[in-house]
């Protein structure tokens, strides 16, 4: 019941405004409960207007209860009120609903809209009724129109009626003085606090401006001092910085150095493989199968081809190995190295070795090129194989990775999205002064030349920063390590094996077509004019750019084979355009072993 009474309570509202509204609750709740009753009364008796009059008024007061419960508008309902039970009483009256009895419900009247409206409007809403119900007197008691009272009552209610008004009033009038009366002392009083208040604030700012002068000479030291102290750090910081980037910077160096180093001995080299790979296959389609040669000449063939993977190695070192990149799926890059016949060649020398997998299966793509891609898990793996003393696990872990803020490993990972290759062992590990030598050229913790040639790593981190990608490295001595390829992710979609064009099987040979070859080492247009010729081509030979535009201006030929670099004089590409102002569709195609030259990328 008190939940109902104190119902519509909100926090504006002061004490006469909660006043109200408790007797708006209760009056509402009452006279709810009680016109209900009095309905049910009426129409157990057959007055049927009386009846519907009070379920009438009952759903109002219902309704304003419902109202002044969601809202709290205290002066809304008490106006709204008022007039109701204006209108409800006028209209009771009129019916004869006061002739006995009932009168009682309208002598509340005048102390309700006083006690809610304020004596003025509580006066003017207690006149009109009075008003009102001596009218319809005069008429019920002079006329025919209306025969509801007796005289009787017609001469006791007027002034009865009045002494409850002027008895409401007074102590409506009472109760307002008191409670004026009672704002004023709590005014001065308010007022009394708040000058003591202020006495009390002016003497704290006093005490305050004196600790303040005292603390404000302390902190001016402790200021100077953290200062001082943040300054210190700064500089630390800083002169940590720069040693790492000048290591870096030597890092990147060192291997820049050595990249152009290996890519120009990987060119020559190519130069000088390409005779001992490719006279050994021209001679073993001369020779009989039962030839004793034949064996020597596969032996030279495989030392060449061993060699020219160490040619490529180089290549990769110096990141001249990626031209074209394309979207890669690397999950499809690791399942196709482990499905390839030298891991099983490697799973077979490691029989104690357990490989497993955990390819994330919604993994995003990345631009690069498959096969550098491979290779690079290649190195890993075998790395993690021969790290392996007995048996032991090696897994591949590939995820996506938001990286949010610099990662400091072996290198600074920057801010982004990244498809992350992890290759991880429980080997021997890696001493920790040796971490920062594992990709320089060259270095192995194995005897050279007895399980590789010490650039297998170096391959890696070449492959990883020919994708603007970032490595991590984490090894503990005996614990095994685990290395990290950061490759920044792309949208788009994976190239299936349909879009990639397929090479013949089988090579197609000539048709006494005419190639012009122009290649300033003799000993690589003395091989190529073999090779063609073995393959039915006509073919005429040049030693530099000038001559095969002199060469073209004569005659015409179906296809130019140009080398890309050659001294002096002219290079391909040079050569090439002079070609097209000879011959504007003559086809051409240029070949180099370097690429890494910016007339390439032209």
């Amino acid at each position: 019941m008190q939940s109902i009474i104190y119902s519509g309570v909100r926090e504006h509202h002061d004490t006469e405004a909660l006043r109200k509204l408790l007797l708006l609750n209760t009056f509402l709740v009452l006279g709810f409960a009680a016109l209900m009753l009095m309905g049910i009364i009426a129409l157990m008796q057959h007055a049927m207007a009386l009846g519907v009059t009070d379920f009438a008024m009952a759903a109002l007061f219902l309704s304003l209860f419902i109202y002044l419960h969601r809202t709290g508008d205290v002066a809304t309902v008490s106006r709204f009120g008022v007039v109701i039970n204006l209108i409800f009483f006028c209209w009771l009256f009129f019916i004869g609903g006061v002739n006995t009895t009932s009168f009682v419900w309208l002598y509340t009247f005048p102390l309700f809209s006083l006690h809610l409206l304020g004596a003025k409007h509580g006066i003017w809403a207690t006149g009109t009724l009075i008003t009102f119900c001596i009218g319809v007197l005069i008429v019920d008691q002079f006329t025919d129109i209306i025969d509801v009272y007796s005289k009787d009552f017609a001469i006791r209610f007027p002034p009865s009626f009045l002494l409850v008004c002027l008895m409401a009033y007074l102590v409506e009038s009472s109760r307002a003085k008191a409670h004026n009366a009672m704002l004023e002392k709590q005014n001065l009083l308010a007022g009394t606090i708040d000058q003591l208040q202020k006495k009390e604030s002016q003497l704290q700012e006093a005490r305050n401006q004196l600790e303040l002068r005292v603390a404000l000479r302390t902190s001016e030291l402790e200021k100077a001092n953290k200062q001082l102290r943040v300054e210190i750090d700064e500089r630390l910081w800083a002169e940590q910085e720069r040693v790492r980037l000048e290591s870096e910077l030597i890092r990147a160096q060192k291997m820049e150095l050595l990249g152009r180093l290996a890519g120009g001995v990987a060119h020559d080299l190519n130069n000088v493989l390409s005779g001992v790979v490719s006279y050994p296959d021209l001679l073993l389609m001369d020779l009989p199968p039962g030839s004793e040669m034949r064996k020597p000449l596969e032996n030279i063939r495989k030392a060449g081809v061993r060699a020219a993977t160490i040619v490529q190695d180089l290549l990769t070192l110096a990141r001249r190995g990626i031209s074209v990149k394309e979207h890669v799926q690397i999950n499809d890059v690791v399942t196709n190295y482990l499905q390839s016949p030298e891991f099983i060649t490697l799973q077979r020398n490691y029989p104690n070795v357990t490989m497993k997998t955990d390819l994330s299966p919604s993994l995003h793509l990345l631009s690069g090129s498959p096969v550098h891609l491979e290779k690079a898990v290649m190195n890993l793996l075998v790395n993690s194989f021969e790290a392996i003393e007995g048996e032991g696990l090696v897994q591949v872990i590939t995820e996506n990775r938001r990286v949010s803020t610099p990662i400091k490993g072996y290198d600074t990972t920057v801010p982004g999205n990244y498809v992350v290759l992890t290759v991880c062992d429980n080997g021997v590990g890696i001493p920790h002064e040796k971490l920062d030598m594992i990709f320089e050229p060259f270095y192995s913790s194995k005897i050279m030349g007895l399980s590789g040639t010490g650039l297998g790593m170096t391959v890696v981190w070449g492959t990883v920063k020919d994708h603007d990608g970032y490595l991590d490295v984490k090894s503990y001595l005996g614990s095994g390590t685990s290395i990290s390829l950061f490759i920044p992710a792309v949208e788009g979609k994976a190239q299936t094996p349909a879009e990639i064009e397929s090479i013949p099987d089988v090579i197609k040979h000539g048709n006494r077509e005419t190639i012009l070859l122009v290649d300033d080492a003799p000993e690589q247009r003395a091989l190529g004019k073999i090779i063609l010729t073995t393959l039915g081509y006509l073919v005429e030979t040049v030693n530099s750019g000038e001559e095969a535009v002199a060469f073209l201006e004569k005659r015409g030929v179906d296809l130019v084979l140009l080398d890309m670099i050659m001294k002096p004089g002219m290079d391909g590409l040079d050569t090439y355009r002079n070609i097209l102002k000879v011959r504007p569709d003559q086809k051409v195609i240029i070949i180099s072993g370097y690429s890494e030259t910016s007339r390439i990328k032209k």
